[in-house]
């Protein structure tokens, strides 16, 4: 049965109380806690071990129970409560491609998006609020967050840009940069697919320093460079055959969109390929919907970040000075990819 349209309007408006559950118990790490604890604890040992209030703890984890997120046997003071087998892997922070810190960081986007009619009418963000954990470590969840979104994604968009022809080079040996990389998840990918490849990621210096961090010791660590800068503000470096954006330009107004594609232009070889993955809208920017709404993150959180069309995105890349530009993987989320070429 088709649900009314109050339900439908009432389902989507409710959607942040489960959201909030899920967030403040990341933030608290209650889920790491209650597995290093054999997996199986009460809540009051729950409320103790990660010092919270005894009866708002309680609450808190009989609704992730009551939604699946938990497991709940017994009744009372002495029930216990255990994560399920599907989600251990990635509701336990010590984990690489852990999903906590990206929840985190949707914890961060709580706090902006609750300020939306502010921004609208200021026209701006809101002042940002740090989390119970502080802003340095919020910028680590956003880090390590994007790398579990990306762990999930590496694999078929790797597939997208082989069967796109992006990643076939006449040369051996080519030198490919990952732009904005972070923690390398995209540039370890890009190593496992072309064998004879170096990668040079340039980012932030926390970035850098969670890349630093991956690769070391590791098999690829001497195909690896790691560089800090600020796109924005540094020139990158030059001499690459292939540079990969991914998830960038969303953050960005267009005149940063133009400079940074100038500033990639410079660091490529003539004949080198730009890809960029991130959502590419239909000219009515209503499709697909969660580029719509993505949107809105970018209206909330950033002074100029929005989602473009396929059309915007090539007028600003032959400003720059890009020449064959298209859509090489068509897709209706932010795994669409532009490519360009210089020269």
């Amino acid at each position: 049965m088709t649900a009314s349209p109050y339900e439908t309007l009432r389902k989507a408006a409710s959607g942040y109380m489960l959201s909030s559950v899920l967030v403040a118990a990341a933030e608290l790490d209650c889920f790491t806690w209650i597995i290093t604890q054999g997996n199986s604890v009460t809540a009051k040992a729950v409320s103790q071990g990660i010092r919270t209030d005894r009866r708002g703890t309680e609450v808190l984890l009989d609704a992730l129970s009551a939604t699946g997120f938990l497991l709940k046997k017994g009744s009372g003071p002495e029930a216990l409560y255990a994560v399920p087998d599907d989600y251990l892997f990635l509701l336990d922070s010590r984990q690489p491609d852990s999903f906590v810190p990206l929840l985190r960081h949707m914890a961060g986007g709580h706090r902006t998006w609750s300020r939306l009619s502010w921004s609208l009418r200021d026209g701006k963000p809101q002042e940002r609020q740090p989390s119970i954990l502080g802003a340095e470590e919020d910028r680590i969840s956003f880090i390590k967050g994007m790398n579990s979104v990306a762990a999930q994604l590496v694999g078929p968009t790797m597939a997208s840009l082989k069967e796109a022809g992006l990643l076939t080079f006449e040369k051996p040996a080519p030198r490919l940069l990952d732009v904005g990389g972070a923690s390398g998840t995209y540039a370890r990918a890009l190593l496992k697919a072309v064998p004879d490849a170096s990668v040079t990621i340039f980012d932030l210096p926390v970035g850098i320093e969670q890349a630093r961090k991956r690769f070391a010791g590791k098999e690829f660590a001497g195909r690896v460079d790691c560089v800090e800068g600020d796109f924005l503000q540094d020139a990158l470096p030059a001499g690459y055959d292939f540079a990969w954006l991914s998830a960038i330009i969303h953050m960005l107004g267009r005149e940063a969109c133009v400079h940074l594609y100038r500033n990639i232009h410079q660091a490529l070889t003539d004949g080198g390929i730009l890809a960029i993955r991130d959502y590419f809208m239909h000219p009515d920017r209503t499709r697909p919907a969660e580029g719509a709404l993505f949107a809105v993150n970018m209206f909330v959180n950033t002074p100029h970040g929005r989602v473009y069309t396929f059309e915007e995105s090539k007028q600003d890349l032959e400003q720059a000075g890009f020449t064959d530009v298209r859509l090489a993987v068509p897709a209706p989320s932010m795994s669409a990819v532009v490519s360009a070429r210089k020269g």
